[in-house]
């Protein structure tokens, strides 16, 4: 299991002010998060001996076997071993047999009960942090206590804040399904000079032509807006998560109903249910084709396909911006 304990914390904009009253409660589209609200990203287990102070973390199992049926276990193979302890408000942590330790702010009160994220987050208005409860699990968990979404996410994009990096990369490959396919070419500097905030629930890019909404965020779902000129398309989300068989096995379903899949099961590649009109996204892609030119015409075939992916891709660009891993 990759960076078990990396949680995401992205910094406040410096200009934070500027841009509220700009795009603040005035605006008709914003977000409402409520005081209590946190999306639910991931989970796993975890077990703690105070004894010895170690902590390890089991990451859940989601696979395809070798004769090609899903395989899953709450608790796989792969885990993380680590030395743990508390000092007061401090939660100090590293890898068994590593010297260096790493500190992070700790509310709890029965170690490692609580809720731990770096100390930089603590006055943020957008960050990530490891919930552990007291049946065992850790959560990891994003919430947002801004007044302006968009404006808090472009403004991270634009700080090349390094723990959206992989927000960057979502993007980038959402940005550039709209370049024909021939002759597609990723440029940040472009993409960031290109990307606006004009509202505190939406992002555009291409001079404003293509647009993705952000509506309805609760704990495990939401909705994303696509939107090219004056075509728009609800894509509504529900996180699916390892921990739970039915959403791995959900998850494999997609897999072997992708009409092009890759050559092994990845559970991440269809960790989001989606939900959406598919005749509005081909006649959304159909426009981009006409007016634009700016999207080859595919064959009758390929249109779901192409539908789907570019649905999937609007979500991701916002989700994986969320996420710690």
């Amino acid at each position: 299991m990759k960076n078990t304990l990396k949680l995401l914390s992205i910094s406040a904009f410096a200009a934070g002010m500027m841009t509220l009253s700009a795009c603040g409660d005035d605006s008709p589209t914003h977000i409402e998060f409520d005081e209590s609200f946190e999306m639910v990203l991931s989970k796993a287990s975890y077990s703690y001996r105070s004894k010895d102070s170690l902590l390890v973390i089991t990451a859940p199992e989601c696979k395809a076997s070798t004769l090609g049926y899903v395989v899953w276990n709450k608790k796989g193979e792969e885990h993380d071993s680590l030395k743990a302890y508390r000092n007061g408000e401090i939660a100090s942590i590293r890898k068994i047999h590593e010297n260096n330790w790493t500190k992070f702010e700790y509310n709890g009160k029965s170690f490692p009960t609580g809720v731990w994220y770096e100390p930089k987050a603590a006055d943020q208005n957008i960050m990530n942090a490891k919930r552990f409860l007291k049946n065992g699990t850790v959560e990891s968990v994003f919430r947002y206590e801004g007044k302006c979404f968009a404006s808090s996410l472009l403004h991270q994009l634009m700080n090349k804040n390094s723990a959206i990096e992989q927000a960057d990369s979502a993007l980038a490959k959402f940005y550039v399904m709209f370049q024909p396919e021939n002759d597609r070419h990723f440029d940040a500097k472009e993409m960031m000079d290109d990307l606006r905030a004009p509202k505190c629930n939406k992002l555009t890019m291409y001079n404003g032509d293509v647009s993705i909404g952000m509506n309805n965020f609760t704990k495990n779902s939401g909705t994303i807006t696509l939107g090219y000129g004056k075509k728009t398309c609800n894509i509504k989300f529900k996180l699916r998560n390892t921990y739970e068989k039915k959403d791995c096995e959900a998850a494999f379903g997609d897999y072997q109903d992708d009409k092009t899949p890759d050559p092994t099961f990845v559970f991440d590649k269809y960790s989001e249910e989606v939900d959406y009109d598919i005749y509005c996204i081909k006649r959304l892609v159909l426009n981009m084709q006409e007016e634009k030119k700016i999207l080859p015409r595919k064959q009758a075939a390929d249109d779901d396909a192409a539908a789907d992916q570019l649905a999937r891709s609007a979500v991701r660009a916002v989700l994986n911006g969320m996420k710690a891993e």
